[in-house]
């Protein structure tokens, strides 16, 4: 079941992946960058994990903060470029 869930959450980063890349909105943290979040970082980074106190990745702020240091478990390049394009969005504020 979870490996379902995490099959689905990846399909709907390409699908998300490809639509950003194809329109000017913006990556929206919630629809786009969580869920790759969760997919890699749960429960540890999560409300109720171990590390959700000191690093929550439910807030976009910490992600600003990790920049690409997130990507020690991240490894898909799509989900890099939709983290990059994330980043540099925050950035360009």
């Amino acid at each position: 079941m979870r490996g379902l869930l995490l099959s689905l959450a990846l399909c709907l980063t390409l699908a998300l992946t490809a639509s950003t890349t194809t329109s000017s909105k913006p990556v929206d943290f919630e629809k786009q960058i969580e869920p790759i979040l969760e997919a890699k970082c749960h429960p540890c980074h999560f409300p109720g994990g171990k590390m959700y106190a000191k690093r929550p990745f439910d807030q976009p702020a910490t992600i600003v903060a990790l920049g690409e240091k997130l990507f020690t478990r991240i490894k898909d390049e799509a989900q890099r470029k939709l983290i990059r394009t994330f980043l540099a969005e925050q950035k360009a504020r």
